[in-house]
């Protein structure tokens, strides 16, 4: 097999990354590389060698950070963003109020010198602000220090909504709550603070008030690094100059998924979670069932503290939260998916209760199974920390609100109007997502304020003959496709191995048969299929020159096809219908034998 990888031209085992790029493992300028898990192209642990530019695939998906995936740890990952300019440069674009002075090169709470002595005169209503424009659920956080004074008020000038948090004792002091959400005050030693306030609503301007309202006493206290943030909860802190600056998972990045034992490349196709807050359920309309819903109650499957806690309220026998903001197509499928986490109920319900007849989904959480399905379908999919997500497919006869409905339940089965009249059936909930059209759930998209989409994943590399990664109309490639979701019967191409749309090889998925197929000039050269669909890890081999072109699927000879001797420009990889997950991929610049197919695709 060593000999094998060293004949190979390129070898992309998801490993190296960064926005817009996937990296591959070969062609490298150091052979004895050391390969992290997961590396963000920053060389570290690369003996200082890095992958050829011409042998990196190029990775879009979008404008925005809609993306997720699961990280090394289990947990999801999202993108994140702070929207402040020059964060902790509170000298630059922040203003001050009057008889306020900002002096900078003070001890910081990370050992730094780079916190900021926050001075005002003997009058009230003295802070640094930043104009900004904000819509949705967001969070404001600083960190801060006592000083001469002992006072931090983080406000929303539109709303008035305001927290003064006492940095003396680490407690909160008074509350405005127009637009607050959540609010918490952490130590992070050495008598520093962390202060975050989290909002619901557009705000066009936020501000740090040393003492809000004193209006006799003079005095200082220190600030560092502020964050302005879509969310429920400050996440780490994220540096910002003269424009924002992001984290996690950005627009174009490649997604190394690891809810395997191992990374693979996720690849889906184009959704929208249609629920304006997935996180926030404060927002939604719950109509007569009424339930107290507080928020940022226990550490969520992104590994924050922004899972919410759902608690039956008097005045109905049934208690849960429903959004009755999606509108649906009479004749549609819809799959609803949210996370939950054993409270005081071990059974969960989810699913639309505003058609003609009911859709519901009752849940186990001490055994993780589904135990009831009416006019629907349900899985079930553990995560971390004793989570599940768990999905509601169903088919809409009215074309009106959707009532995303999530409760806890008394039972393992539910009738079409089940009654929820247990003071004790508490749940935690996370991550909730409406999606049209699908008969089955994509990787989380978390909504702020209003629906988002995710746009496709694209990959491709280009002039794969004149960088050397095929030979001269001749060339073999080896590809490890693994099942991201059930396959539904739709088709979609897992990728194109092209000079143009008349001269191409490709494979595709099409009612429940792996086809492949080739053009040259326009004329179909071979199209052959194979009963293996979507739902099947499998590993493709192709090896072809003017003669012939063999294929071996999971180590066996599946075809013997005409020759294929185009000396082909592009590749690209594609999502499939129901997505997919790639788990590595080579590219060789010479026709491989059949042992060599054979071993090579070998599960």
């Amino acid at each position: 097999m060593s000999s094998l990888k060293d004949l190979a031209s390129l070898i992309m085992v998801p490993s190296l990354y960064k926005d817009g790029e996937l990296h591959t493992v070969k062609p490298l300028a150091d052979e004895n590389i050391i390969v992290h898990p997961d590396a963000t192209d920053n060389n570290d642990g690369f003996d200082g060698s890095t992958p050829s530019t011409s042998s990196n695939f190029t990775f879009s998906r979008g404008s925005n950070l809609a993306a997720t995936r699961v990280d090394v740890n289990g947990l999801i990952e999202k993108g994140r963003e702070n929207l402040l300019l020059q964060s902790n440069q509170f000298d630059t674009t922040w203003q001050l109020t009057t008889n306020t002075t900002i002096t900078g090169g003070q001890s910081g709470y990370d050992g730094t010198n780079d916190a900021w002595l926050l001075t005002k005169d003997d009058n009230q209503y003295r802070a640094v602000y930043q104009d900004v424009s904000v819509t949705g659920v967001w969070t404001l956080s600083v960190y801060a220090k006592a000083n001469t004074l002992d006072i931090i008020t983080l406000r929303d000038s539109d709303s008035q909504g305001r927290v003064e948090f006492d940095l003396s004792d680490g407690s909160v002091r008074n509350i405005r709550t127009e637009n607050i959400v959540a609010y918490d005050i952490s130590s992070v030693g050495n008598d520093w603070y962390r202060c975050q306030v989290s909002f619901s609503g557009a705000t066009s301007r936020i501000q740090f008030y040393a003492d809000f309202n004193d209006p006799t006493e003079a005095g200082s206290i220190y600030i560092q690094d502020a964050q302005l943030e879509q969310g429920l909860v400050a996440t780490d802190y994220i540096e910002t100059g003269a424009s924002t600056a992001q984290a996690g998972i950005l627009e174009d990045m490649p997604r190394l998924d690891y809810s395997g034992s191992c990374p693979s490349l996720l690849l889906e196709p184009q959704r929208t979670n249609q629920l304006e807050n997935s996180e926030y359920f404060g927002s939604w309309n719950n109509g007569s069932y009424p339930v107290t819903i507080t928020s940022n109650s226990a550490t969520s499957p992104d590994g924050t503290t922004n899972a919410t806690l759902i608690t039956p309220a008097s005045g109905s026998n049934r208690h849960a939260i429903r959004d009755l903001n999606v509108v649906s197509v009479a004749g549609t499928t819809y799959t609803l998916s949210a996370f939950f986490k054993k409270a005081g109920s071990r059974y969960v319900v989810l699913g639309d209760s505003g058609d003609s007849a009911w859709h519901l989904v009752t849940a186990d959480l001490d055994n993780g199974t589904i135990t009831d399905e009416t006019s629907a379908t349900g899985t079930i999919e553990p995560y971390e920390n004793d989570w599940y997500r768990i999905t509601c497919t169903f088919t809409r006869t009215n074309a009106n609100t959707i009532q995303t409905f999530l409760g806890a339940s008394p039972t393992d089965t539910e009738t079409s109007a089940p009654v929820f009249d247990d003071i004790s059936l508490t749940t935690y909930v996370y991550g909730a997502q409406v999606e049209a059209s699908a008969s089955y759930p994509t990787s989380y998209i978390p909504t702020y304020g209003t629906s988002q989409t995710r746009s496709n994943d694209a990959v491709s590399i280009t002039g794969i003959q004149t960088n050397g990664l095929i030979g001269s109309n001749k060339g073999s490639f080896v590809f490890h496709y693994k099942p991201y979701n059930a396959y539904t019967g739709g088709g979609g191409k897992i990728y194109d191995f092209r000079i143009d749309s008349n001269n191409r090889m490709a494979t595709y998925f099409s009612n429940g048969t792996l086809r492949l197929f080739s053009n040259i000039a326009g004329a179909t050269n071979f199209n052959q299929g194979t009963t293996l669909d979507g739902d099947t890890e499998f590993k493709i081999g192709v090896a072809y020159d003017a003669d012939s072109t063999l294929v071996y699927i999971n180590g066996t000879l599946t075809y013997t096809l005409n020759g294929f001797d185009l000396g082909v420009t592009d590749f690209d990889i594609l999502p499939p219908t129901n997505g997919s997950k790639v788990a590595d991929f080579s590219w060789f610049p010479t026709k491989l034998t059949a042992t060599e197919l054979a071993s090579l695709t070998t599960l």
